[in-house]
């Protein structure tokens, strides 16, 4: 029952993103693409390091120096050890997540993000970060995040990419 519920969150989400982006006159070089690693937590259990994938579009300024992104992805915790086992034992946390993510340009290279969505896959249920990205050139973002989910909370380290 609880797939078909993930399955029809992700469907409407990608609704939503897209139809805001048709209002908006979609743009292919506002599409991007990102990856990094993460150090992850869930308490009682030694951390795991892991990894993320993610793509995005960024909508144009709805303010000064503000900006909304719509970001889909998927992430994986690395092995989580525990010594006495209550919840997620000797096992991976991974699945599917979206976001919306609001970034203000605190400098022409500095910005703030934060992020709420939902997280689709093993740790299912809302999910929100704060980080800070530093813009390197048109086409490359590093970006620093603290994301917290239901259980798994990650210290991010992300490339972002926009390949147009």
């Amino acid at each position: 029952m609880i797939k078909p519920i993930r399955v029809m969150a992700l469907a409407l989400a990608a609704m939503v993103f897209s139809s805001a982006a048709a209002a908006q006159g979609f743009d292919l070089r506002r599409l991007f693409l990102g990856g990094g690693v993460s150090l992850n937590s869930v308490s009682g259990a030694d951390d795991g390091t892991g990894f993320q994938i993610f793509g995005g579009y960024n909508f144009p300024a709805i303010a000064p120096n503000l900006y909304v992104d719509a970001e889909a992805g998927y992430m994986d915790t690395g092995k989580l050890d525990r010594g006495v086992c209550t919840g997620f034992c000797n096992a991976k946390v991974n699945g599917l997540w979206t976001t919306g993510v609001i970034r203000y340009l605190v400098t022409p290279k500095v910005e703030l993000i934060g992020r709420a969505g939902l997280d689709l896959g093993d740790d299912d249920g809302l999910m929100v970060g704060i980080g800070v990205g530093f813009i390197i050139s048109p086409h490359l973002k590093l970006r620093a995040e603290f994301v917290a989910r239901d259980n798994v909370d990650s210290l991010q380290f992300n490339v972002v990419f926009y390949p147009w």
